[in-house]
């Protein structure tokens, strides 16, 4: 779409949104996590545009508003299940409008169980979703070619198992199994 020079500015921004993103499942709260998932969803977006993936363009766009929403929602201590409905229609709905290809159903899947995970105020329970939503993702991104899309879900995964594993063995301690 805006040929070596965007692709090349595009897959340095990934690289960037990996450090981000990395960073997020090593943070102790949602707040933490969603937080850091703003800035890497932003600027993803930015870097599938530039390769001209209009799915993960718009999906990641979505996903940025999704995490404020979620954010604000979490500071509020709201249970209201509005927000996770509208989103995962949303990603539905946008999917099918910006269709790439046969390939896009699986970050249409990922990121639907995305909607669902930082819907949770557990830290928890959105690391073990990631651990379902980043293989789909991957895949997506194998398909477009993503170098810092394939880098940031494999590096997801394993962050995301450490994240897991650290938490679980410090509230192990403490008597609690979350």
């Amino acid at each position: 779409m805006f040929g070596e020079i965007g692709t090349i500015i595009g897959q340095i921004l990934s690289i960037v949104a990996v450090i981000t993103g990395v960073i997020s499942f090593q943070m102790k709260t949602s707040k933490g996590i969603l937080f850091f998932q703003i800035i890497t969803a932003l600027v993803f977006a930015t870097h599938y545009f530039l390769i001209g993936a209009m799915t993960a363009t718009m999906l990641n766009f979505i996903g940025a508003i999704q995490c404020v929403c979620y954010y604000i929602r979490n500071r509020r201590q709201s249970k209201n299940p509005i927000l996770p409905i509208f989103f995962t229609t949303l990603v539905v709905f946008t999917s099918l409008l910006t269709w790439d290809g046969w390939y896009s159903i699986f970050i249409m899947l990922g990121l639907l169980i995305n909607s669902i995970g930082f819907a949770s105020p557990n830290a928890q329970i959105i690391r073990r979703l990631n651990l379902i939503k980043s293989p789909l993702c991957l895949v997506y991104n194998l398909c477009v070619s993503s170098l810092g899309g394939i880098i940031f879900e494999t590096a997801s995964m394993i962050s995301t198992a450490i994240g897991l594993v650290k938490n679980n063995t410090m509230n192990k301690g403490k008597g609690s199994y979350v």
